[in-house]
């Protein structure tokens, strides 16, 4: 079974939201860059680590800077997560 954008989406923001420590309760939209949600560089590693575990994925090292937006990710997810 694949998954969709629908249900990838409110767990890459659940995840990001753990890290974020500005404004903790903003909303959080697809089109939201990882450093206007104020996450550094090593915080992006970090989500990308919980991303791999949570999702059973493997972001390879030459992607980590392919993701900019939060909809990066959610799409790398979709395309990349093995189906069930």
């Amino acid at each position: 079974m694949t998954v969709t954008i629908d249900q990838v989406g409110p767990d890459v923001t659940a995840l990001t939201r753990k890290l974020m420590t500005d404004d903790v309760d903003r909303d959080i939209n697809p089109g939201d860059t990882f450093v206007e949600l104020g996450l550094d560089s090593l915080k992006l590693v970090d989500l990308l680590a919980a991303a791999e575990s949570h999702f059973d994925i493997e972001v390879p090292d030459e992607e980590v800077g392919n993701f900019t937006t939060v909809q990066d990710l959610v799409d790398f997810v979709v395309a990349n997560r093995p189906t069930v």
